[in-house]
């Protein structure tokens, strides 16, 4: 498909450069696509443990639900709710203290790269700026 190369970066700079990648997958060129569908692919498979660790238990996403049908009236029920339930809380903000670490972990990503023969026309300059690592 086209040259790849290997590079340590820190997992944000991965989350930064999918969340790149998703905001141009709709633009139209073959060789553009493949190149950008393999990075996304690659990227999404290295961070699937980032995933992991983001994921709520079930138990906070059905306190998570109550909270937002409540939201609208009274904060102090949302309050007490909190109180009653505080483990879940806690836990959970020990989940995002524990991405927040893995962000500024390394990660060895291997990026398939984007010669600029490939880019489309279409693409702006924000875009670009988004990809500036990929492209050769």
């Amino acid at each position: 498909m086209g040259s790849s190369k290997t590079e340590v970066v820190k997992i944000q700079v991965a989350v930064d450069l999918l969340q790149a990648l998703y905001t141009v997958q709709e633009l139209e060129g073959l060789q553009f696509a493949k190149r950008v569908a393999a990075n996304i692919k690659s990227i999404e498979e290295k961070l699937r443990p980032l995933d992991d660790t983001m994921k709520p238990s079930k138990e906070f996403e059905e306190f998570a639900k109550i909270i937002q049908e409540v939201q609208g009236d009274e904060e102090k029920k949302i309050k007490e709710f909190e109180s009653q339930n505080s483990h879940l809380v806690d836990e959970r903000k020990g989940q995002i203290a524990a991405v927040e670490k893995m962000l500024q972990d390394d990660i060895e990503m291997e990026f398939t790269n984007i010669p600029d023969s490939a880019l489309p026309r279409t693409i702006n300059a924000k875009q670009l700026k988004g990809l500036e690592r990929l492209i050769v």
